[in-house]
C-alpha cells in the first residue's frame, strides 16, 4: 500500500480504516471484472464508434469501416460473427478506435472474439 495513504490511514478511526479498505478491495475487484468482461467482445456491441475508427478486416481487408453511418446502419459483433462464420479459415478481426482507446479482437472460433490488444486510442 502507498506511503502516503498508510500514513493517512493511521490517524483515523479503525472503523473508519477497514471501512476504506474495503472500498478499496471492492474497487481493485470490480476492475478486475470489468477487465475480464472486456477480454471477449459482447455479441450486442456495435461495431462503431463516431469519431474515430471502427471496421472489421478479413486477413487484414476491411471488409466494413464506419463512415458516418446513422447508428442504426451500424453491425453488431454478431453481424461480424455472422460473416466470420461463413469464412472461418481467415483471420477475423474487429478494431475499435476512439481519441482516448481502442480496443482490437481477433476471432478464436465459433462466436469468441478475444481482445489481443488494447491501447490509448489517437489521443
Amino acid at each position: 500500500m502507498d506511503a502516503f495513504i498508510t500514513a493517512a490511514l493511521l490517524d483515523v478511526d479503525p472503523h473508519v480504516q477497514e471501512a476504506s479498505l474495503r472500498s478499496a478491495a471492492a474497487l481493485l475487484a470490480a476492475q478486475h471484472n470489468a477487465s475480464k468482461r472486456e477480454e471477449y467482445l459482447d455479441h450486442e456491441t456495435v461495431i462503431g464508434v463516431g469519431f474515430g475508427y471502427a471496421a472489421i478486416t478479413r486477413n487484414g481487408i476491411p471488409v466494413f469501416e464506419e463512415n458516418g453511418q446513422s447508428p442504426d446502419e451500424l453491425p453488431t459483433a454478431a453481424d461480424a460473427e455472422a460473416m466470420a462464420s461463413k469464412e472461418p479459415t481467415h483471420d477475423w478481426r474487429v478494431h475499435l478506435i476512439t481519441l482516448r482507446e481502442e480496443r482490437h479482437y481477433r476471432r478464436e472460433g465459433d462466436g469468441r472474439w478475444r481482445l489481443y490488444r488494447r491501447g490509448y486510442g489517437l489521443s
